[in-house]
């Protein structure tokens, strides 16, 4: 089992956004170095959320106001001490926890804190990537996985997750797992005005990919900036459809 946030609207535009693993105890709050800067706080560090909100709320005696924790169904949220009420949306349901209430997320979630900062809670469960070899074969055999009975949601997070998987493999891998993603994204249109800058990035990306696997300057492997950019990529399509 996965467990992931993604920030959304404005934080995931900016260039520090990124996904946060959820593996162990994440904190969420407001930095007090007086730029409002919302991170979360990991066992590895902090990591910067891309956005700014003075209604955030800041730690206290050394606890985050808003701590999320892996569980064997998925994710616990709790507030700690968030003066404003912490709300999560589901497909079926909204709730808000104030201080002292916690909940459990087992699927999508998306969660607000303060005003202004949304954040996008995933769990994937029995949705794991294939290995690159693995991946290689059965796009060779099959043209394009067998997704029937699949939400739009789900095989968008497995192609997410291949993609991420095959950027650090061969031009040749990610370049067959690429144009799954553009035909996926063609067969399942979405009512955002992301929707179409994801396609002509896709177009945009297998031109480029076509070109180093098979012109002038082509090589086998895809350098760090070119895995950087995938996964950012892989980030946008797995939040323009998952949605609560």
């Amino acid at each position: 089992m996965n467990r992931y946030l993604l920030p959304t609207g404005e934080a995931s535009e900016a260039a520090t956004a990124s996904r946060v693993p959820i593996e162990s105890p994440v904190g969420i709050y407001r930095t007090g170095d007086g730029t409002y800067r919302v991170v979360a706080e990991t066992a590895d560090g902090l990591i910067d959320l891309g956005v700014k909100d003075a209604t955030v709320s800041r730690k206290t005696a050394g606890q985050p106001p808003v701590e999320l924790a892996p569980t064997s169904k998925g994710i616990s949220v709790r507030n700690h001490g968030s003066t404003n009420p912490v709300t999560l949306r589901t497909t079926v349901k909204e709730q808000e926890l104030r201080i002292g209430e916690a909940a459990q997320i087992t699927d999508d979630c998306f969660i607000e804190v303060g005003i202004g900062v949304e954040l996008q809670a995933t769990v994937e469960r029995g949705e794991e990537s294939l290995s690159t070899h693995d991946l290689e074969a059965d796009l060779d055999e099959h043209g394009a996985r067998d997704v029937r009975g699949v939400s739009p949601a789900a095989h968008a997070r497995t192609l997410a997750a291949n993609l991420r998987n095959a950027s650090q493999g061969s031009v040749t891998d990610c370049r067959k797992v690429v144009d799954e993603l553009r035909t996926f994204v063609a067969d399942h249109p979405v009512d955002d005005d992301e929707y179409d800058q994801v396609r002509a990035d896709l177009d945009r990306i297998i031109a480029r990919l076509e070109s180093k696997a098979n012109g002038l300057h082509r090589t086998e492997t895809l350098d760090d900036e070119w895995q950087d950019d995938l996964d950012l990529l892989s980030d946008r399509i797995e939040r323009l459809y998952v949605r609560p």
